[in-house]
């Protein structure tokens, strides 16, 4: 079975990407957004204020999913009645295997969909306050929210391969993901970006600056 470590270059790493279930799912939704918004057309300045907004946010939405919905407590309703962190915690016991690595279908399915109700309970009331259009401006959110999706995974999975990033982001954000996994889980929460761990205060300036997690692998 081939393995994440398997993956020595970017052109593979990309073949595999494109052939993984929940890649296909999240990138079926960008597609289809990304025309509707095309068709709406009428861009204003509420699609830049989106994209601000969603800069600013998703470094912080993946902290809260990380810490609060992945690295649930075995005993909390997360975990029993949600099973939310299952996946997760296979991850994290075997960080190469592909079948955890990534989204399973199901849930890339029902992330996408979920992302509908989450980019209207922001960018609608907001849109609203700042007196511009409303529905074209949503259906950016959403369809930035699915792109953002979409660079979580791949992301996750390039940083996991014996694949060398060049450029300084993505060497920085191996570098982190890294320590997440053999230094301490409870650091370095951020996959594709760390301004929730600098709000936050999870981003140590040294590795040696926290200790050796025991539970990094267990959870």
């Amino acid at each position: 079975m081939v393995t994440s470590t398997d993956l020595t270059t970017k052109g593979e790493t990309l073949r595999t990407f494109l052939r993984i279930d929940s890649a296909r799912i999240v990138a079926a939704f960008v597609t289809v957004l990304l025309i509707l918004r095309l068709a709406l057309g009428s861009w204003s300045r509420g699609d830049v204020i989106i994209a601000i907004v969603t800069l600013l946010l998703v470094g912080v939405f993946e902290w809260v999913v990380h810490l609060f919905l992945l690295h649930a407590p075995e005993d909390s309703i997360r975990m029993t009645k949600l099973g939310t962190g299952t996946g997760h915690r296979e991850h994290h016991l075997d960080p190469t295997h592909l079948g955890h690595l990534l989204l399973a279908r199901n849930d890339a399915a029902l992330f996408s969909v979920m992302f509908a109700a989450f980019s209207a309970s922001w960018s609608i009331p907001l849109m609203w306050l700042t007196g511009s259009p409303i529905l074209a401006p949503y259906v950016t959110a959403y369809l930035l929210a699915s792109i953002g999706l979409l660079h979580y995974e791949w992301t996750h999975l390039l940083v996991h391969t014996k694949y060398r990033p060049k450029s300084r982001y993505y060497k920085r954000l191996a570098r982190h993901h890294r320590l997440h996994h053999y230094r301490n889980e409870h650091y370095w929460l951020g996959v594709t970006s760390n301004l929730g761990d600098r709000i936050l205060r999870t981003l140590p300036a040294e590795k040696s600056d926290v200790p050796l997690s025991d539970t990094a692998r267990t959870l």
